[in-house]
């Protein structure tokens, strides 16, 4: 079967992620004053790796896909115990105008159940995994300049 390639990816491609609302997802679990509700960062993240997921199938080999942007409206709590449900929907690419990488915007919602916790946009660029990791390495490798103590 041949692989899939970016140009293939439709808008309404969509997928799901569903995790419980975790003690260690929740307020309460950075400050006891607090309520045990999800923190938008955690419902963030899970937004972000349900884009992920919609992308994965679609890359080169070797490349990966990294947030650029977030938009998003934390709207309501999720509780502790309970089920956030992620939506991911691939809505369109675009260039940006000061040129750089293509970008993937994603339509993102939570939900617990009914309930709207969550809603907004995500964006994300694809990277060379492998040529990110030989730069870094050959930017280690570079000799630093040595400084003169002033005195």
């Amino acid at each position: 079967m041949p692989r899939k390639t970016l140009e293939q990816l439709k808008p309404g491609l969509a997928k799901v992620v569903v995790r419980p609302v975790e003690f260690h997802r929740t307020l309460t679990y950075f400050d006891q004053r607090l309520p045990a509700v999800l923190t938008t960062p955690s419902m963030i993240g899970q937004m972000e790796v349900a884009s992920a997921r919609v992308l994965q199938p679609y890359l080169p080999k070797g490349a990966i896909s990294l947030g650029t942007h977030i938009n998003i409206s934390h709207r309501a709590p999720a509780r502790l115990g309970e089920k956030l449900r992620t939506t991911a929907s691939f809505a369109r690419a675009y260039k940006p105008k000061n040129g750089g990488r293509l970008r993937y915007v994603f339509e993102v919602e939570a939900r617990v159940g009914k309930r709207l916790i969550g809603v907004g946009t995500v964006e994300r660029a694809v990277v060379n995994h492998s040529q990110e990791n030989e730069h870094a390495a050959a930017r280690k490798r570079r000799p630093r300049p040595r400084h003169r103590a002033r005195k």
